[in-house]
C-alpha cells in the first residue's frame, strides 16, 4: 500500500472561512462548522479516519474545507484506480479497527496500513475487477430486495 498510497496533512491555512471537515459532516450528520483555519482539503479529496472507533474508515469530501483533527487525506497514485485502491482499504478496515495502537485515544495503525498487500493488474484489469464487484453487489441487491 506505501507504494500506491500516501497519508498526509492539507497545507494549512489562515483567514479563509471554510467548513471543518469533521466525521459528523464528512456523515451527514451535521450541517458543518464554518472555521477561519486549518489544513486545507480541497474538493473530492479522500480522506481516511484515523483516530477513534471507526479507524480506516474513508470519506470522499463534497466540498473545499479545512481536515478534522482525526483525518489524513489520501493520494492515490494516478496511475491506479482510486475505485480499486479504496476497495482493497475496505477488503482491510476490520483489521485496521481492530489493531488501533495508542491508549488514549486510540489511532490508525500506520505501519500497518502501509504494508496492506497491493496487487497491481494493468489498469484496464483494475477497472474489469471493479465492475465485476459493482455487478455482484448489484445482483446481491436484487436477491435481497425479493427475500
Amino acid at each position: 500500500m506505501q507504494e500506491v498510497c500516501g497519508l498526509f496533512d492539507g497545507e494549512r491555512q489562515e483567514d479563509r472561512l471554510l467548513t471543518n471537515l469533521d466525521a459528523k459532516f464528512l456523515r451527514g450528520f451535521s450541517d458543518g462548522k464554518v472555521i477561519k483555519a486549518g489544513r486545507y482539503v480541497p474538493a473530492n479529496t479522500y480522506m481516511i479516519l484515523v483516530d477513534g472507533e471507526n479507524s480506516g474508515e474513508v470519506f470522499q469530501t463534497s466540498t473545499e474545507g479545512y481536515q478534522g483533527s482525526t483525518f489524513k487525506q489520501l493520494n492515490i497514485n494516478e496511475n491506479m484506480n482510486e475505485k480499486f485502491v479504496l476497495h482493497i482499504i475496505n477488503l482491510h478496515r476490520k483489521s485496521l479497527r481492530e489493531n488501533k495502537v495508542g491508549s488514549a485515544i486510540p489511532h490508525l495503525n500506520k505501519k500497518l496500513f502501509k504494508a496492506i498487500p497491493m496487487p497491481i493488474p494493468p489498469y484496464a484489469e483494475q477497472e474489469r475487477i471493479i465492475d465485476a464487484i459493482n455487478a455482484a453487489y448489484a445482483l446481491l441487491t436484487v436477491i435481497e430486495e425479493n427475500l
